[in-house]
Protein backbone atom coordinates (compact mmCIF):
# COMPACT_ATOMS: atom_id res chain seq x y z
CA UNK A 1 0.00 0.00 0.00
CA UNK A 2 1.27 3.54 -0.95
CA UNK A 3 1.78 6.02 1.90
CA UNK A 4 -0.17 9.44 1.56
CA UNK A 5 2.21 12.56 0.83
CA UNK A 6 2.88 15.11 3.70
CA UNK A 7 -0.58 17.53 3.29
CA UNK A 8 2.16 20.13 3.28
CA UNK A 9 3.58 18.86 0.01
CA UNK A 10 0.31 18.69 -1.48
CA UNK A 11 -0.60 22.06 -0.27
CA UNK A 12 2.38 23.49 -2.30
CA UNK A 13 2.45 21.54 -4.79
CA UNK A 14 -1.31 22.46 -5.72
CA UNK A 15 0.21 25.81 -6.04
CA UNK A 16 1.99 24.72 -9.23
CA UNK A 17 -0.31 21.59 -10.79
CA UNK A 18 -3.23 19.79 -10.72
CA UNK A 19 -2.73 17.52 -7.80
CA UNK A 20 -5.74 14.43 -8.28
CA UNK A 21 -5.81 12.07 -4.47
CA UNK A 22 -6.54 8.92 -5.66
CA UNK A 23 -8.03 6.47 -3.31
CA UNK A 24 -5.93 3.44 -2.00
CA UNK A 25 -6.45 0.25 -3.63
CA UNK A 26 -5.06 -3.51 -2.23
CA UNK A 27 -3.53 -4.68 -5.16
CA UNK A 28 -1.55 -1.40 -6.82
CA UNK A 29 -1.21 0.69 -4.12
CA UNK A 30 -3.65 3.22 -5.66
CA UNK A 31 -6.89 2.51 -7.44
CA UNK A 32 -5.59 2.92 -11.39
CA UNK A 33 -8.77 2.65 -12.68
CA UNK A 34 -10.69 5.03 -10.82
CA UNK A 35 -7.63 7.33 -11.92
CA UNK A 36 -7.84 6.48 -15.51
CA UNK A 37 -11.60 7.05 -15.49
CA UNK A 38 -10.92 10.47 -13.58
CA UNK A 39 -8.63 11.96 -16.00
CA UNK A 40 -10.96 11.01 -18.78
CA UNK A 41 -13.55 13.10 -17.20
CA UNK A 42 -11.22 15.64 -17.51
CA UNK A 43 -10.43 14.74 -21.31
CA UNK A 44 -6.79 13.37 -20.68
CA UNK A 45 -6.95 10.83 -23.78
CA UNK A 46 -3.26 9.78 -23.43
CA UNK A 47 -1.15 9.21 -20.71
CA UNK A 48 2.84 8.78 -20.09
CA UNK A 49 3.79 6.17 -17.41
CA UNK A 50 7.21 6.52 -16.61
CA UNK A 51 7.21 4.71 -13.32
CA UNK A 52 9.40 1.97 -11.55
CA UNK A 53 8.74 -1.63 -11.65
CA UNK A 54 6.36 -1.56 -9.43
CA UNK A 55 4.42 1.39 -11.54
CA UNK A 56 4.83 -0.30 -14.72
CA UNK A 57 3.87 -3.78 -13.27
CA UNK A 58 0.73 -2.56 -12.15
CA UNK A 59 -0.25 -1.14 -15.22
CA UNK A 60 0.68 -4.24 -17.32
CA UNK A 61 -0.62 -6.75 -15.01
CA UNK A 62 -4.35 -5.06 -14.50
CA UNK A 63 -3.95 -5.12 -18.55
CA UNK A 64 -4.17 -0.76 -18.54
CA UNK A 65 -1.26 -0.60 -20.50
CA UNK A 66 -1.71 -0.30 -24.42
CA UNK A 67 1.80 0.41 -25.52
CA UNK A 68 5.30 -0.14 -24.31
CA UNK A 69 8.61 1.70 -24.65
CA UNK A 70 11.88 0.04 -23.73
CA UNK A 71 15.86 1.46 -23.72
CA UNK A 72 17.86 -0.42 -24.46
CA UNK A 73 21.47 0.43 -23.72
CA UNK A 74 24.98 -1.36 -24.68
CA UNK A 75 25.70 -1.35 -20.72
CA UNK A 76 24.98 -4.66 -18.58
CA UNK A 77 23.64 -3.67 -14.93
CA UNK A 78 21.50 -6.08 -12.66
CA UNK A 79 22.74 -8.61 -9.73
CA UNK A 80 19.97 -9.75 -6.99
CA UNK A 81 18.76 -6.53 -5.75
CA UNK A 82 18.91 -4.47 -8.76
CA UNK A 83 15.82 -2.55 -10.11
CA UNK A 84 14.25 -3.96 -12.47
CA UNK A 85 12.26 -2.55 -15.02
CA UNK A 86 8.41 -4.44 -14.56
CA UNK A 87 8.52 -5.80 -10.87
CA UNK A 88 5.17 -6.70 -9.10
CA UNK A 89 4.14 -10.39 -8.58
CA UNK A 90 5.68 -11.16 -11.93
CA UNK A 91 4.14 -13.97 -14.91
CA UNK A 92 6.09 -16.91 -14.46
CA UNK A 93 4.68 -19.24 -16.72
CA UNK A 94 5.76 -18.41 -20.66
CA UNK A 95 2.08 -19.15 -21.37
CA UNK A 96 0.41 -16.09 -19.21
CA UNK A 97 3.27 -13.75 -20.75
CA UNK A 98 2.13 -10.33 -21.66
CA UNK A 99 2.76 -10.21 -25.26
CA UNK A 100 3.74 -7.70 -27.78
CA UNK A 101 2.70 -6.71 -31.48
CA UNK A 102 3.36 -4.18 -33.82
CA UNK A 103 7.39 -4.13 -32.32
CA UNK A 104 9.22 -1.20 -33.94
CA UNK A 105 13.28 -0.90 -32.63
CA UNK A 106 14.95 2.24 -33.09
CA UNK A 107 18.60 3.58 -33.28
CA UNK A 108 19.07 6.28 -30.96
CA UNK A 109 23.28 6.79 -30.95
CA UNK A 110 24.22 3.73 -28.98
CA UNK A 111 21.29 3.00 -27.68
CA UNK A 112 17.98 1.10 -29.16
CA UNK A 113 14.39 1.91 -28.75
CA UNK A 114 11.84 -0.86 -28.66
CA UNK A 115 8.46 0.44 -29.04
CA UNK A 116 4.99 -2.56 -29.33
CA UNK A 117 1.91 -2.68 -28.75
CA UNK A 118 0.29 -4.52 -25.82
CA UNK A 119 -1.77 -7.53 -26.94
CA UNK A 120 -5.09 -8.34 -24.67
CA UNK A 121 -3.67 -10.35 -21.98
CA UNK A 122 -5.87 -13.22 -20.26
CA UNK A 123 -4.20 -13.19 -17.32
CA UNK A 124 -5.99 -9.88 -16.09
CA UNK A 125 -8.25 -10.83 -13.14
CA UNK A 126 -9.33 -6.97 -12.56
Amino acid sequence: MTRPAPPKRVSELSKRANVIVAPGNSRSGIDLRWLLRRLGSENVTSLLVEGGGEVNASFLLQGLAHRVAFFYAPKILGGRNSIRAVAGEGIMRLDRAIRLTSVEYRRLGPDLLMIARVVGDSTTKA
